[in-house]
């Protein structure tokens, strides 16, 4: 990818955000994609009432068999954590999701949920996203400023919420090295590209909570009679 103003490529990377590969069990594949899931609202108000009381963090995972509507039924608790609720919460929490793929009506998915007393008081942060879109190179060609001071090296961090279809909300610039070239509004004018799956891989809500999405540009000096590379 290049630059077409100047005699620099242009590399990026996403940063932490992206990392974390999906579940998997010795029962079962990854989960499916979700087209519907509990938001943070929906996960607080199932929090259990004496781990609630308590400040206790837990877990449960399910295994369920995809129905006629294609949300699960015949769900049944894998594990839970202590004797707090979890398996009983997640069991309610299971009737907000509906997959997001054609024909999988009977087959078995397993469906973790993770239960954080933080996200009693706030929306909790993303930390392990399933991506549904992302920007493409173009986009990313597109955005970056169109100038040579001779930077190489670029990380921008947007902080987000995420919205009902899993867009990305009221993001603002909360880091930007170099500041004041215009890296940050680059950065902004790529969040619209960006859209996220509604249950995190870690069994975490993501409607309604805040992600912390990290860019890094890489630029690379290539010489003045350097032909641009083939896209």
């Amino acid at each position: 990818m290049r630059v077409t103003t100047s005699v620099l490529t242009l590399g990026f990377i996403l940063g932490g955000a992206f990392a974390g590969s999906a579940v998997a069990t010795t029962y079962v594949k990854s989960q499916p994609p979700w087209a519907e899931a509990p938001t943070v609202a929906d996960v607080a108000a199932a929090y259990p009432a004496r781990a609630k009381a308590q400040g206790v963090k837990g877990a449960a995972a399910l295994s369920c068999s995809i129905g006629h509507d294609d949300r699960p039924r015949d769900c049944a608790v894998l594990t839970e954590t202590g004797n707090w609720g979890f398996g009983t919460a997640a069991m309610k929490l299971a009737a907000k999701l509906k997959v997001d793929r054609p024909g999988m009506y009977g087959q078995d998915v397993y469906i973790p949920f993770s239960f954080d007393p933080s996200i009693l008081n706030g929306p909790g942060t993303v930390t392990r996203p399933n991506w549904a879109e992302m920007p493409a190179a173009e986009d990313f060609q597109a955005t970056f400023p169109k100038t040579e001071n001779g930077v190489n090296h670029v990380r921008v961090v947007l902080g987000c919420t995420v919205g009902a279809d899993g867009e990305l909300d009221s993001c603002a610039v909360s880091q930007e090295d170099p500041a004041g070239q215009g890296y940050g509004a680059g950065a902004l004018a790529l969040a619209s590209k960006f859209r996220l799956q509604p249950w995190g891989q870690d069994g975490q809500p993501i409607v309604g909570a805040r992600i912390n999405l990290p860019i890094r540009y890489e630029l690379t000096p290539v010489s003045a009679g350097a032909k641009p590379p083939k896209s």
